[in-house]
């Protein structure tokens, strides 16, 4: 299978490489990313981090998700992580999920490649929908799914425990006849 990887105005977004692996750590273990998400373990260790990259290439081998990079086009310098997960091909949808290195916050990287992974979604998957989810405290996150487009569904009350407390989650989506009307294709 080919290496997936898409390019944008200031981001390469490609599949990890064993190379990556000290900078995904690094990133992926920084507090400000295990307080905002609900998926990260809060001790982000080495041996965890090999196996997920496996579970990586497996997921997009199978199509089961597309976890990628975002690297600096300028230095390669990594960023974050961008995906669509949980797809399933029978209901043409699926989820996006995505993070990032807390100094890079707050300068449109995550929006940009964001748009790119749902651009993919729709024009090369032809998903149906995709949807989003964030903790509800989390605004930045949810700022990133309204500027692409997503539309909010609704909250699910006390859906997450964490670290002994509940958090409510927020459901964002967007349909392809959304993108394709709303965007500039």
């Amino acid at each position: 299978m080919n290496e997936f990887q898409f390019t944008t105005e200031r981001l390469v977004i490609r599949e990890y490489k064993k190379s990556d692996l000290d900078e995904y750590i690094n990133v992926t273990s920084q507090p400000e990313i295990f307080a905002t998400t609900y998926g990260i373990p809060k001790d982000y260790t080495r041996k965890y981090a090999k196996k997920y990259f496996r579970l990586i290439r497996e997921n997009i081998a199978n199509m089961r998700a597309f976890e990628l990079g975002m690297f600096l086009k300028t230095n390669g310098r990594y960023l974050g992580n961008i995906g669509l997960i949980n797809i399933s091909l029978a209901h043409k949808h699926a989820d996006i999920s995505y993070y990032i290195d807390k100094d890079f916050r707050n300068m449109g990287f995550t929006t940009e490649a964001a748009y790119q992974m749902i651009k993919f979604a729709f024009e090369f998957m032809h998903f149906e929908k995709v949807t989003g989810i964030c903790m509800s405290s989390n605004t930045a996150s949810r700022r990133v799914m309204e500027k692409i487009g997503m539309k909010f569904e609704g909250t699910m009350r006390n859906e997450l425990l964490k670290n002994g407390v509940y958090y409510n989650l927020d459901r964002l989506s967007i349909l392809k006849e959304e993108y394709f009307t709303d965007s500039n294709c």
